[in-house]
């Protein structure tokens, strides 16, 4: 019989009291919401709630372990430009949120949108690469709690993974997309308590200029064309892969007005920036301290004592349920406004199915960032024909065979120009001979899509 000591359960004990918190408090809550709100809360939210619902659906536990790979393996640039990937798309979303729910008012996803502009056939196409790359980070985060919590609370993965997939599967089960904006608000002030808490820890154990001796050791402080040419790669694939992730866009359609989302956009971007910004630099100077585990390069400079360790799972925790809940609803939203075409039954079956499915395929995942890269990718070369002159009307073959030749392009030029035997990318990861983001992969595909979307528009 396995033996549990008193703190492991005690850790247990913590991670399932938040997760029934949650439970409960969507269960008391969203009989208290105006509205249905399974897929959507149109004209509801204010600028206090939507910041805080863009913060907390955007800021999973990828943080913990993914700005600290590209801390460990990258250099300055690397560091910065991933900080800046993580408000871009706020970015995107205060010009083109207010003109998209302008254009296509009562609505709860991007697809339908696109429906209205290229068709029927180029709302599932759109879909299908907002699925790949919203599964991609709900995979990431499956793993991240494989790679984090057995390290922060000595609990098992799997058991965690389970607990937090049925808990956010029960209550999205009951309420949808309002349960999980419910929860945004209280995970959301929680997260950045508990991080200025954390970050307050990090820095007095270790000492404000150890750390920055350590980072610049750890390649901070080293600002090189490679690095450069990585950080860009990165802002531009993060960028165009955000602004197709549903959950962002129910939340925009959520907003009271125009405003709200404009307002909501910079509160957001400037939180995320700062807060990948910081663990990034963490990852540098854990690469300094000699931590030999990239993914872990933050948090093992963390003493843990009984109470910090409390901490750090709870933020932990609230990261986890935050970004799950929002793939979880965004993923059945999609599929079933945008590719079946059902209701709120087949959107319940619709999460199960990816919930679990996603939790599998998450035990064979060993880096953070590599799972992301191929559907950034994909939203690389999909980003500006789905976007190009938002009010004029397109035909799907506008947005498949600009995205077609982007791609193909890119893979080409993977093809015939990377040393697939060096490279740890192979032929469709674009990843550099370091294992970060490859620009000159990104670029192609990016102006190859350019291209093809100027030249379709101008010979049809």
């Amino acid at each position: 019989m396995v033996q549990i000591s008193a703190d492991v359960l005690i850790n247990y004990i913590l991670i399932f009291f938040i997760l029934l918190l949650f439970l409960v408090l969507t269960r008391r809550l969203s009989n208290k919401e105006v509205g249905d709100g399974y897929f959507v809360m149109l004209k509801s939210q204010n600028t206090f709630n939507l910041s805080l619902s863009f913060y907390a659906s955007g800021m999973g536990l990828w943080i913990i372990a993914s700005p600290a790979e590209v801390g460990w393996y990258g250099l300055g640039f690397d560091v910065i430009g991933y900080a800046i990937s993580a408000a871009t798309p706020f970015g995107l979303l205060y010009f083109l949120g207010p003109k998209i729910v302008d254009a296509v008012p009562d609505k709860a996803t991007l697809p339908q949108y696109i429906n209205k502009q290229y068709g029927n056939f180029a709302q599932i196409f759109v879909s299908l690469v907002a699925i790949i790359y919203m599964s991609a980070f709900l995979i990431a985060e499956f793993a991240s709690i494989n790679f984090l919590f057995p390290e922060i609370s000595n609990t098992s993965g799997l058991i965690v993974c389970l607990a937090i997939a049925l808990v956010t599967f029960l209550y999205l089960n009951l309420s949808g997309f309002k349960a999980s904006l419910i929860t945004d608000r209280f995970q959301g002030i929680s997260i950045i308590i508990l991080l200025f808490i954390v970050f307050s820890l990090w820095i007095s154990q270790n000492g404000l200029g150890e750390i920055i001796k350590a980072a610049n050791i750890g390649g901070l402080n080293s600002f090189t064309l490679p690095s450069f040419k990585s950080a860009v790669a990165v802002i531009l694939a993060v960028t165009a892969a955000e602004i197709f992730s549903q959950g962002y866009w129910q939340r925009t359609y959520s907003a009271l007005d125009d405003s709200v989302i404009k307002k909501s956009s910079i509160f957001a971007g400037l939180g995320c920036f700062l807060t990948v910004l910081i663990l990034g630099i963490a990852g540098s100077s854990g690469a300094g301290f000699g931590i030999e585990n990239p993914s872990l390069s933050f948090i093992q400079q963390i003493q843990l004592n009984s109470f910090s360790r409390i901490l750090v799972i709870g933020l932990c925790t609230m990261l986890v349920a935050s970004s799950i809940d929002t793939l979880q609803s965004a993923i059945s939203s999609t599929m079933a406004l945008d590719i079946v075409k059902s209701g709120v039954a087949e959107a319940k079956i619709i999460t199960l199915v990816i919930t679990f499915g996603s939790l599998t395929l998450s035990f064979f995942v060993t880096n953070i960032f590599s799972v992301f890269l191929f559907a950034d990718l994909l939203a690389v070369c999909l980003v500006f024909p789905a976007f190009y002159k938002i009010r004029m009307r397109k035909t799907s073959q506008g947005i498949v065979i600009p995205f077609s030749l982007g791609f193909v392009s890119s893979i080409l030029y993977r093809f015939n120009y990377v040393d697939l035997n060096v490279n740890p990318g192979g032929l469709f990861i674009p990843t550099d001979i370091y294992g970060l983001a490859d620009l000159n992969t990104f670029g192609v595909g990016f102006i190859f899509s350019i291209i093809g979307t100027l030249l379709y528009n101008r010979i049809k």
